[in-house]
């Protein structure tokens, strides 16, 4: 879980860092004294769980905390402060925990723990392999598609970004252009029949729209390596080899979009 913490007592950051050097799962990823530096680190990197001090000159805690709120609307946000009376204020503005000063291992690590169970419940069930070959898994379980066209459909769906695909872009990239200009001879209906039937096989049915003349699906109920890279996540970057929902021709156009993508994350984080 990638962590910033924030605080204009420097000696207290690096206490907390110290009390949780071997805590696994973690990586202090940015320490900042001033918040417009965290805020505008935030903007440009992956941020996981934020630790931040309430009571700073200039910005306070709770305002960094909804700039940052802003930027990644998941953050695990949780407060460290030496006064009481922000518990209220902190809570109000949907703090995940706060911590008040000073500190002990024993706080720290429930603190920790406490991070890793948000982001378990924050998880979600859908999720899609798009680097090499197309999957997908639900509550971390194979999907067993009904055919291969519902699978194939389901990539498309995904390839698009949530975007409404139309049936003449369904069939033009599942059965070719020439297919295009008759799609009732395709058996498209069935393909988007067993899609269906696919995801009600397991309590999903929500993920797919059917509209008037196009389909998608609702992306913001899923994740995926493929919108972890376009996110800005460095470690889908890496994990980025060339190879694109490969068992499909009509994926290959992303190919090097994803490259450009995975350029800039890196040299983002100084790994060009």
């Amino acid at each position: 879980m990638k962590t910033i913490l924030v605080d204009d007592m420097l000696l207290d950051m690096q206490l907390f860092e110290l009390k949780c050097t071997d805590v696994p799962d973690f990586e202090i990823v940015g320490k900042f004294t001033d918040p417009l530096e965290a805020i505008a680190f935030a903007r440009e990197h992956v941020v996981d769980f934020a630790m931040l001090d309430i009571d700073m000159p200039g910005m306070n805690g709770m305002e960094l905390a909804r700039q940052l709120r802003t930027i990644r609307s998941d953050i695990i946000i949780v407060f460290a402060t030496a006064h009481p009376k922000f518990a209220v204020d902190a809570l109000k503005m949907k703090a995940d925990y706060i911590i008040f000063k000073p500190f002990d291992r024993e706080d720290i690590l429930d603190v920790m723990e406490r991070a890793k169970l948000f982001r378990q419940r924050q998880k979600k069930r859908f999720y899609f392999h798009t680097f090499g070959v197309f999957d997908m898994r639900i509550d971390d379980k194979p999907v067993k598609f009904r055919s291969g066209r519902a699978k194939e459909l389901m990539a498309l769906c995904v390839y698009r970004g949530g975007r409404p695909v139309s049936i003449y872009e369904l069939v033009e990239c599942l059965w070719g252009e020439a297919a295009a200009d008759a799609p009732e001879k395709t058996g498209y209906r069935r393909a988007i029949k067993e899609l269906a039937d696919t995801l009600k096989d397991y309590n999903a049915e929500n993920l797919f729209l059917r509209e008037r003349g196009s389909i998608r699906v609702n992306l913001e109920m899923c994740d995926s390596d493929y919108q972890a890279l376009l996110r800005g996540d460095k470690d889908a970057a890496c994990r980025f080899q060339g190879s694109f929902m490969e068992q499909y021709s009509w994926a290959e156009a992303g190919v090097y979009g994803l490259e450009e993508r995975k350029q800039i994350v890196l040299s983002r984080n100084g790994q060009a």
